[in-house]
């Protein structure tokens, strides 16, 4: 199983904001490191939404069945051109 960096780094910089808030209470980068925080919870659940969407099947059968239908209309159009041009070969 492949492990990506991407989840590890945002909760050690979600957990690095935490730990920031005790010292600089009091202090002008307070709302800084609040920002930080909410920053990384936000991407962490981004990311866990997103990867928990991309093992659903029934997700994964959504976006197959859109990229069917845009194909769909070129696929006819190249199949009826093909019949046509059979038929006027046997003629």
């Amino acid at each position: 199983m492949k492990t990506s960096l991407v989840p590890i780094a945002l909760f050690v910089s979600l957990v690095a904001s935490v730990g920031a808030v005790v010292p600089l209470e009091g202090t002008a980068f307070l709302s800084l490191s609040l920002f930080g925080f909410m920053l990384s919870l936000g991407g962490l659940a981004w990311w866990v939404i997103r990867t928990d969407l991309s093992m659903d099947p029934r997700h994964q059968l959504k976006v197959a069945a859109q990229g069917f239908e845009e194909s769909w209309t070129s696929f006819e159009q190249d199949f009826w051109a093909h019949v046509a041009s059979l038929e006027h070969s046997r003629d």
